[in-house]
């Protein structure tokens, strides 16, 4: 009898709005061979993980909010024939299916008529001045987040983010101090794109960016 070991992680780029597959060898992975694999753009990277006999740990990059999110997943998950989908907390969209190959690519059909759906109604294409940059440029800024350099002068780093028609604001949670960001022009982006910490200030100086070296 042949058994088939091998799964398919399925995940939407969150830089390049393509999706990535990668195909997983159970055994491997049960032999403690961690896996890693990049989406051809190379901005986002899936990993997985094996924590202990049964458990496995999946880093997965969501189209939803932009941040990275971390699953546990079970071995009698992996060894079963549903497809198994992890969704964002922040958003609850579906941001992870793992599965047989032919399964997982029925469940992306599927969630692709759901997402463009849920763009479709949020009115994106029409509210934005720009909708590529506003979301490349929310990508950033998740990403200087998510490395602890998106912060307030007062020293507290929840910071709460807003989207407009041409930009983007910051409001820190605990002083209230707030800056906005550009994002309707691709000189907007390339202004965000060099920057890898954002600090929200007084409001005589609204914000100070730290270049990268």
């Amino acid at each position: 009898m042949l058994i088939d070991m091998e799964l398919t992680i399925a995940y939407k780029c969150f830089s390049c709005g393509t999706f990535d597959f990668t195909k997983v060898n159970l055994f491997k992975l049960f032999l403690n061979e961690n896996i890693k694999s990049c989406c051809k753009c190379g901005n986002a990277i899936l990993e997985i993980k094996k924590t202990n006999k049964n458990e496995f740990r999946l880093l997965v990059p969501c189209i939803g909010c932009g941040a990275k999110h971390q699953h546990l997943i079970h071995r009698e998950s992996l060894l079963g024939n549903n497809v198994v989908i992890y969704t964002c907390p922040l958003t609850g969209i579906k941001n992870c299916f793992i599965g047989k190959d032919d399964l997982v690519r029925k469940f992306i059909d599927n969630f692709e008529k759901e997402l463009n759906g849920i763009i479709d109604g949020l009115g994106y294409d029409s509210y934005f001045a720009n909708p590529q940059v506003m979301l490349d440029t929310l990508n950033k800024i998740h990403d200087i987040a998510e490395d602890g350099n998106l912060h307030c002068e007062c020293g507290c780093d929840e910071i709460i983010v807003s989207m407009f028609p041409r930009g983007i604001a910051l409001k820190c949670i605990k002083c209230c101090r707030e800056a906005f960001i550009p994002a309707s022009t691709n000189n907007d982006l390339k202004e965000i794109l060099q920057r890898d910490t954002i600090t929200l200030l007084t409001r005589r100086s609204k914000m100070r960016y730290h270049t990268k070296v």
